[in-house]
Formats: structure tokens, C-alpha cells, sequence
């Protein structure tokens, strides 16, 4: 009696253990870019683009520099500022472009003043170095970046693909400010 009952136990462990022996070795790992990786995949397109005035800010942990400086007054107190604000991706050479906004209000009804963003914002870093007109340029590694993407790309509803790991830009321009 005892060997009836043992004999459909093992069967099914074994079988259990076959099973789970078996892999799908299609399946891509995730291995996300180290920092070392991604500074590498930017400095090649800063090179590539001509882009001098980006340098690497470990406490921002970003490359960033002002590409235009734009004419007039730099905000700060309790300005009253707006700015236009462009999400792009790259990986490699290809740059694709999500998302340009124009940010006025915080929340509705709301106007956004300086005063509003901490000092290690990189709104902050954009408008204590900007003046109307003025334009800053901030590009984040894929390892560390709003919107990781991680290993999968994604696809717009343009159509657009956004290739896996890939690097964000975001360029500020102040279109608006008030004292």
C-alpha cells in the first residue's frame, strides 16, 4: 500500500522539477545602462551635434549649460514666470521628440512664481540662469531619468519609436515673466 501511494508522488515531483528546468533563453534580460554607458552614448551625440556648452553636474546628475541666455531681467523672489518646456528621447543618434508644453500655472488659476521651486530643482537650476527669451538644455541618463523606460522601447501614437535604455533631453525656454 505504501508503494502505490509514493509511486504517483514521485511522478509528480519529478515532473515538477523537469519543468521547471526548462527556460526560454529568448527572453531578453533586463540589464540597465550603467553610468559610465550612458555618458558615453551623450558625449557621442553632444559631439555629434556640435553642442559645446553641456558639461555633467554630478549633483544634478545630468548634463546641462544654457544655450541661449536670452535679453532682460533673470527671475527670482515671487516672479511670475512661464516657460516652454520640450521632452525629447535619444538612443544612439536618433532623437525623438514626446512632448512640448507650455507651463504657466502650477495649479489652475494658479500662476507659477520663482519662489515655488526648491534650489535643486532643475526648474530652479533653469530660471536662476535664464533670461526672457533665454533657453537651457538639461540631458538625464536613461539610468536615472523621469520617464525610465527600461528595457522594452516604446511606441507613440505617431508611430515613433522610442528605442529601449534610451537617454532624456528636455529643453526650458522662458517665454514670460513678470515682476
Amino acid at each position: 500500500m505504501k508503494r502505490k501511494f509514493w509511486i504517483p508522488v514521485v511522478a509528480v515531483f519529478s515532473a515538477l522539477i523537469l519543468v521547471s528546468c526548462f527556460k526560454d533563453d529568448e527572453v531578453v534580460q533586463c540589464t540597465p545602462n550603467t553610468l559610465e554607458k550612458d555618458r558615453q552614448a551623450i558625449d557621442s551625440f553632444i559631439s555629434a551635434r556640435g553642442i559645446s556648452y553641456l558639461t555633467y553636474d554630478a549633483d544634478l546628475y545630468a548634463y546641462w549649460g544654457v544655450s541661449d541666455a536670452g535679453e532682460g531681467d533673470t527671475p527670482s523672489g515671487n516672479d511670475i514666470v512661464a516657460f516652454k518646456r520640450t521632452v525629447s528621447f535619444f538612443n544612439g543618434s536618433k532623437l525623438v521628440a514626446l512632448q512640448t508644453d507650455s507651463l504657466y500655472e502650477s495649479n489652475p488659476g494658479t500662476r507659477i512664481r520663482f519662489s515655488d521651486f526648491q534650489t535643486n530643482s532643475d526648474f530652479y537650476r533653469f530660471l536662476s540662469n535664464s533670461q526672457l527669451g533665454g533657453s537651457v538644455k538639461m540631458i538625464f541618463p536613461s539610468s536615472w531619468n523621469y520617464f525610465f523606460l527600461g528595457c522594452q522601447q516604446q511606441t507613440l501614437n505617431t508611430g515613433e519609436i522610442i528605442p529601449a535604455y534610451s537617454q532624456v533631453m528636455i529643453d526650458y525656454t522662458l517665454t514670460g515673466l513678470e515682476n
